[in-house]
């Protein structure tokens, strides 16, 4: 008895070594960011990333798109619990929720990044109120998300403490506010946000009436990917079962459904780009399957690949649902290079020639020190927070 307890007490030791260990790497890189940060936005400028006045949108744009689809997608699991009575989805419930808030954080940070100067940003919408701006609208749903999210992560707190039994008041209220964030979520913040970019007549990728439906689709797809990923790693590090595997499984199905009405979706923008003979199709088309080939390869082979897994239940074991997991995210992020990237090559004006962007090592370094921010973010909210399934275990 006494060596099974020195046993388990070394093992708690290492366990605490390595969690402070991973948060020190993360401090490093969250500086390194900082520094690069403050160097584009008050030293040298944006002169010394890969982005000008022609192709003014980069890898921070594609950092953007994805956290702010995968916010929205997280919300997917508090619709389960409340709204489908899907109790098996509870012990993500707070976890889900704070995903979303840090993802969203880091879709605004991203945003911040690209617009330069960070103390007029901030005064969006509250002092900056252009009614022809599209980045008021967008300010603002940020701001209404984040409260939705902020308040749905109170009462799943206040639940948890009562040990998964609120009152009425408080079970209700985190229903309503489960249900509200994923329609706000989808049909507020991010359909419009697909909408923008379909509004840009100029660029033959992004205008089209599809966009903004399909931006629900990835970001539904890229949201339950990211908690599969997490709900995996966390139960592999933690040694406990926080869901069972019938719940992931059906995370699974959900996963593969997504991806379909995506692939759906994707086979048509582009046999409309190849077949219709359009010059600005015709040239996107070619980039796509050529200097970008790379990317457009991984977006759809990948989805195909990870959804053709999904399909069988022998595939929605714990290893298939990590590699389509981590295989749609990857395909998803190479959508959102094509999508912003490949579709700035195009010249708006003739005689411009071919545009080309390369994010620079200051760029690579901001968005590594983002990312490293929410990961030491969520990492420390996940062990001061109550998480639903340590109410399981007593």
């Amino acid at each position: 008895m006494k060596d099974a307890g020195n046993s388990a007490l070394a093992s708690m030791k290492k366990a605490h070594i390595a969690f402070y260990l991973i948060l020190a790497i993360l401090l490093v890189l969250i500086t390194w960011g900082g520094y690069s940060w403050v160097r584009i936005m008050f030293i040298d400028g944006v002169g010394i990333t890969g982005s000008s006045d022609l192709v003014p949108w980069g890898i921070y744009i594609v950092g953007f798109v994805f956290f702010v689809g995968t916010s929205a997608g997280a919300s997917l699991v508090g619709l389960m619990i409340h709204g489908f009575g899907r109790k098996d989805y509870e012990p993500l419930g707070t976890r889900a929720i704070l995903v979303g808030f840090l993802s969203l954080l880091a879709a605004v940070l991203f945003l911040m990044s690209d617009v330069g100067n960070p103390f007029r940003a901030v005064l969006l919408p509250a002092v900056l109120r252009n009614p022809t701006s599209m980045l008021v609208y967008t300010s603002i749903t940020y701001v209404g998300f984040a409260a939705l999210m902020l308040a749905e992560l109170f009462f799943a707190v206040k639940i948890t403490l009562k040990g998964g039994k609120g009152s009425h008041w408080d079970e209700k209220m985190a229903q309503v506010l489960a249900v509200g964030a994923l329609l706000f979520a989808l049909m507020v913040v991010h359909a419009p946000h697909g909408a923008l970019f379909a509004f840009l007549k100029a660029r033959e990728m992004w205008n089209t009436p599809l966009l903004p439906a399909h931006f629900v689709a990835v970001a539904l797809a890229s949201g339950i990917a990211v908690i599969i990923h997490i709900t995996i790693v966390t139960s592999k590090i933690t040694k406990k079962e926080i869901v069972s595997k019938e719940t992931l499984s059906h995370m699974g199905g959900l996963l593969a459904f997504f991806l379909g009405i995506t692939l759906f979706m994707d086979f048509f923008d582009y046999l409309v780009m190849s077949y219709s003979g359009k010059p600005g199709g015709l040239e996107i088309w070619h980039f796509l399957t050529t200097d970008f080939y790379f990317f457009f390869l991984i977006n759809t082979i990948g989805m195909f690949s990870a959804m053709v897994i999904l399909l069988f239940k022998r595939g929605r074991n714990i290893t298939g649902l990590f590699i389509a997991s981590n295989v749609t995210i990857l395909a998803i992020l190479s959508y959102r290079w094509n999508l912003i990237v490949v579709a700035q090559i195009p010249p708006l004006f003739p005689g411009t020639g071919n545009l080309y962007y390369t994010p620079t090592v200051p760029e690579v370094a901001v968005v590594v020190g983002i990312v490293a921010l929410i990961s030491f973010l969520y990492l420390v909210l996940t062990t001061v927070l109550p998480m639903e399934e340590t109410v399981q275990e007593n």
